[in-house]
Protein backbone atom coordinates (compact mmCIF):
# COMPACT_ATOMS: atom_id res chain seq x y z
CA UNK A 1 0.00 0.00 0.00
CA UNK A 2 0.89 3.63 0.36
CA UNK A 3 1.03 6.41 2.52
CA UNK A 4 -2.18 7.92 3.30
CA UNK A 5 -2.45 11.10 1.12
CA UNK A 6 -3.61 13.48 4.64
CA UNK A 7 -0.88 12.81 6.87
CA UNK A 8 0.73 16.26 6.07
CA UNK A 9 -2.66 17.72 8.09
CA UNK A 10 -3.92 14.50 10.03
CA UNK A 11 -4.08 15.62 14.00
CA UNK A 12 -3.38 11.69 14.60
CA UNK A 13 -0.44 11.05 12.39
CA UNK A 14 0.98 14.76 13.70
CA UNK A 15 0.82 13.79 17.48
CA UNK A 16 -2.01 17.07 18.16
CA UNK A 17 -4.51 15.03 19.54
CA UNK A 18 -5.11 14.75 23.25
CA UNK A 19 -4.69 11.29 24.92
CA UNK A 20 -2.65 9.35 22.43
CA UNK A 21 -2.98 5.80 22.92
CA UNK A 22 0.53 3.96 23.55
CA UNK A 23 0.47 1.72 20.66
CA UNK A 24 0.30 5.07 18.54
CA UNK A 25 3.53 4.22 16.85
CA UNK A 26 1.77 0.80 15.63
CA UNK A 27 -1.45 2.67 14.54
CA UNK A 28 0.84 5.36 12.29
CA UNK A 29 2.57 2.23 10.84
CA UNK A 30 -0.56 0.22 9.96
CA UNK A 31 -3.00 3.12 8.89
CA UNK A 32 -0.96 5.75 8.23
CA UNK A 33 1.59 4.23 6.09
CA UNK A 34 0.18 1.05 4.28
CA UNK A 35 -3.45 0.50 4.95
CA UNK A 36 -5.17 4.23 4.86
CA UNK A 37 -8.10 3.25 3.67
CA UNK A 38 -8.92 1.06 6.78
CA UNK A 39 -8.61 4.01 9.21
CA UNK A 40 -11.59 5.54 10.51
CA UNK A 41 -10.26 8.66 10.05
CA UNK A 42 -9.94 8.34 6.70
CA UNK A 43 -13.66 6.70 6.29
CA UNK A 44 -15.40 9.71 7.89
CA UNK A 45 -13.24 12.52 6.08
CA UNK A 46 -13.96 10.39 2.67
CA UNK A 47 -17.62 10.46 3.42
CA UNK A 48 -18.28 13.74 4.87
CA UNK A 49 -15.16 15.87 4.10
CA UNK A 50 -12.62 16.46 6.62
CA UNK A 51 -13.63 18.99 8.95
CA UNK A 52 -16.42 16.59 9.78
CA UNK A 53 -13.69 14.12 11.88
CA UNK A 54 -13.79 13.79 15.25
CA UNK A 55 -10.79 15.40 16.95
CA UNK A 56 -10.92 12.16 19.50
CA UNK A 57 -10.89 10.05 16.85
CA UNK A 58 -8.26 7.14 16.50
CA UNK A 59 -7.38 5.66 13.13
CA UNK A 60 -8.89 2.16 14.80
CA UNK A 61 -11.81 3.14 15.91
CA UNK A 62 -13.70 1.94 12.82
CA UNK A 63 -16.86 0.69 15.18
CA UNK A 64 -17.98 4.66 15.29
CA UNK A 65 -17.90 5.30 11.54
CA UNK A 66 -21.41 4.12 11.38
CA UNK A 67 -22.66 6.62 13.86
CA UNK A 68 -20.73 9.13 12.62
CA UNK A 69 -21.25 9.20 8.90
CA UNK A 70 -25.36 8.70 9.62
CA UNK A 71 -25.67 11.38 12.06
CA UNK A 72 -26.27 8.77 15.06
Amino acid sequence: MSDCPSLVKCPFFNEKMDKMPAMANIYKAKYCKDDFNACARWKVASALGSESVPNDLFPNQTDRVVEIVSGN
